[in-house]
């Protein structure tokens, strides 16, 4: 089967100058937003890429989980339609340069993380998903790359009031469960079911992941730490 890929680009509009430009000549490439962001930027956005308009939820989530997931999913929908079979899950604020290179990279993967966690490397944190974690165990989540199939399983929830679990625990959740897996966020189960962490080819291709709403690089920043693996 021939892979077509896609990019969605989801969340706040802030940015959007600098994000059309890192993103504009690439094929496939939609945003989805929310339909009361500022005119000026979604008029910027549509002269040179599609967008999905989505309304927000009346509960925004844990760390904004319901605003992340409403919006991929607006994407999903939009490039599943169009026939695209692997997507490229970025934040609104987010630049990938040599972006090309890192699709290539990216070709062909399941399901692919920048990092993870290292098992109960960071302790400053509980939550009960299945059994009780007292650790930040579970991949990053802002940059995501998988099938379309995958991307949807993992994006595709809505959560409750009072569920207070990390978004990244939930999109891997998510994911293990859409494919019948046993829900663990150990580095060895993950890459044995079918899980890539491309932090090393980052490091290898000069590629950066420029988180502009923090002014740092998550390459560098998760190769930095010494709580993170690959």
């Amino acid at each position: 089967m021939e892979i077509n890929q896609g990019i969605v680009i989801q969340g706040p509009t802030n940015y959007y100058k600098e994000v059309i430009e890192c993103y504009k000549d690439i094929p496939n490439v939609v945003w989805s937003t929310w339909d009361d962001e500022p005119l000026e930027n979604i008029e910027y956005i549509k002269n040179h890429i599609p967008m999905v308009l989505n309304q927000k939820p009346s509960y925004w989530g844990h760390l904004n989980v319901n605003m992340q997931t409403i919006s991929t999913m607006g994407g999903v929908n939009y490039l599943k339609e169009k026939g695209i079979n692997e997507i490229l899950k970025v934040r609104g604020d987010i630049i990938i340069t040599n972006l090309a290179k890192f699709l290539s990279i990216l070709k062909g993967k399941s399901m692919a993380f920048l990092a993870i966690a290292k098992e109960n490397a960071r302790k400053d944190l509980y939550y009960e998903l299945i059994y009780r974690h007292y650790s930040h165990d579970y991949p990053v989540d802002l940059v995501v790359y998988g099938t379309t199939q995958n991307i949807e399983n993992s994006f595709n929830f809505i959560t409750e009031e009072n569920q207070f679990i990390p978004p990244e625990a939930l999109v891997l959740y998510n994911y293990l469960e859409g494919n019948n897996l046993e829900y663990k966020s150990t580095y060895n189960h993950l890459i044995n079911n079918g899980v890539y962490f491309y932090l090393n080819d980052c490091i290898n291709n000069q590629i950066e992941l420029n988180w502009l709403k923090h002014n740092n690089d998550l390459v560098k920043m998760h190769n930095d730490q010494i709580n993170y693996g690959f």
